[in-house]
Formats: structure tokens, C-alpha cells, sequence
């Protein structure tokens, strides 16, 4: 599950593509629908505080955590230069230990395909559920299945970001499991012009619907899906992409 330590100092150059802005936005929107602009709000996999600083200048007291102690440590950086005081943790996610309850734990960009599998989702939402205040909710991004289909069938490709290359091969897991191996081999330029070479490997757990939320409704949880539809439909691209709410019972 150790992701993120060799490409952490250039992670914000490779997805400066995405919308943060307008996802944290659909964030506020949500925790406006369910009235906790105003509460404990925890971000998973905060990374580099893409959807995290957002929020709080918008004002929410948000709070984060993340695995990687090298992306807590740019995110830390980037509190430092906005003046800005949120605590940060560095733990698991299937473990979750800190001294409040939280209102709202949201988990963007698809972290929870860093987990292991469908066992290991169980044990993050047993462990969201008890850092949970009761009636909090959990709101989490990720892919079906048929995502990681069409990412097998792609096999090798690059991107080009500005003066930076990043090269993906995917490879599908040997041992039964149902995952996906990412191998990211970036090329970074440095002032000087010449290029460094950075690499890291991912796994990406696929995780199936029917079981994903069994093990959601064992931990305590029961979906909202009219939440899903009001604050997160503009969000997905109607094909793969899902974004769930779960409200603990």
C-alpha cells in the first residue's frame, strides 16, 4: 500500500489536469446539503492537499491523512507558505487513530484502490465508521470494474505534462488477484535541461459493486444514493467513474 514516496515532489506536475477546485467544490456543496460546512471534516489520501485547500479556504475545517509521509510532507509545506493551521496525520487508512470523531471523512482521487481488495475496504470502513460521530458520513471516489479493463487493454502509453514525461505500463496481477499493476517510470527535466528518472510501482485493487457495498452495509453504513445524484452527478463521466455516500446508521 506504500505509494507515492519516489513521486511525491513532482506529483503536482503530473495532475495539474484535474479539477480539483470543482470537485472540492461539489464537496462544500455536499456538506452544505447535509449542514456541516461547520464540522470536523477529514480528507483520505489527502496527498498534496489538491481538494484539501480548497476547502479550507472556503472555510471548512478540514483536517488530513495520508499513508505517505513524503506527500504529507509537501502538503505540510504548502500550510506553511498559505499561513494556514490543519492537523495532518500519517497512518492507514484501515486503521484510523485520532482523538476526535469526525462529522464527514471524504476519500477523493480513487484512493481506496491503493487498498489490498475487497477485505481491506471492509476493514477502512469499519475503521471510518468508529472515527465517525454517529450520523457522519463517508463519501469516497472510485472505478468499476470496467475502468480497469479498458486501463489492461491500453497496455503501455505516455503523457506529456509541459517539460515533464510520464510513462504507464500496466500489467495485470499473476497471483489471482484481482488488481492491476501501474509501473510509472518519470522522466523530470531540472534546471539544468538534462532529465531525471523517477519510478514507482502501483497496485490497483478492482473492486467489484455487489461486494463493495456488502461490506459497507457490514461495517454500518447505509448508501445514499440521493446525495450521490444531487451534489456528485456533474462529476462523473457516465461511464465508469462513481462517487458514493454512505451515512452510518
Amino acid at each position: 500500500m506504500k505509494v507515492y514516496s519516489e513521486l511525491a515532489p513532482y506529483y503536482d506536475r503530473f495532475m495539474s489536469h484535474i479539477d480539483y477546485e470543482g470537485e472540492a467544490e461539489a464537496i462544500y456543496g455536499f456538506l452544505f446539503q447535509i449542514r456541516r460546512v461547520n464540522g470536523r471534516v477529514l480528507d483520505i489520501g489527502a496527498g498534496s492537499g489538491g481538494h484539501m485547500l480548497p476547502l479550507i479556504d472556503m472555510g471548512v475545517k478540514a483536517e488530513g491523512l495520508d499513508y505517505s509521509e513524503e506527500m504529507i510532507a509537501v502538503l505540510r509545506e504548502k500550510l506553511r507558505r498559505r499561513h494556514a493551521v490543519s492537523r495532518l496525520y500519517t497512518m492507514d487508512m484501515r486503521a484510523i487513530e485520532t482523538e476526535r470523531r469526525w462529522d464527514v471523512i471524504y476519500c477523493f482521487g480513487e484512493t481506496i484502490h491503493h487498498l489490498g481488495g475487497i477485505d481491506d475496504a471492509a476493514a477502512f470502513f469499519r475503521s471510518a465508521a468508529e472515527a465517525l460521530r454517529p450520523g457522519g458520513y463517508l463519501v469516497f471516489s472510485w472505478q468499476a470494474p470496467d475502468y480497469f479493463d479498458e486501463l489492461a487493454a491500453i497496455g503501455d502509453f505516455y503523457e506529456e505534462h509541459g517539460d515533464d514525461y510520464l510513462l504507464w505500463s500496466v500489467r495485470e496481477a499473476e497471483d489471482g488477484e484481482k488488481a492491476l499493476y501501474l509501473d510509472y517510470t518519470a522522466f523530470i527535466r531540472e534546471e539544468d535541461g538534462r532529465f531525471g528518472r523517477v519510478r514507482e510501482t502501483h497496485r490497483l485493487a478492482i473492486l467489484p459493486e455487489k461486494p463493495l457495498y456488502r461490506a459497507a452495509g457490514k461495517a454500518g453504513f447505509s448508501r445514499r444514493e440521493d446525495y450521490e445524484d444531487l451534489c456528485f452527478g456533474e462529476l462523473l463521466d457516465g461511464n465508469t467513474r462513481r462517487v458514493t455516500v454512505l451515512e452510518k446508521i
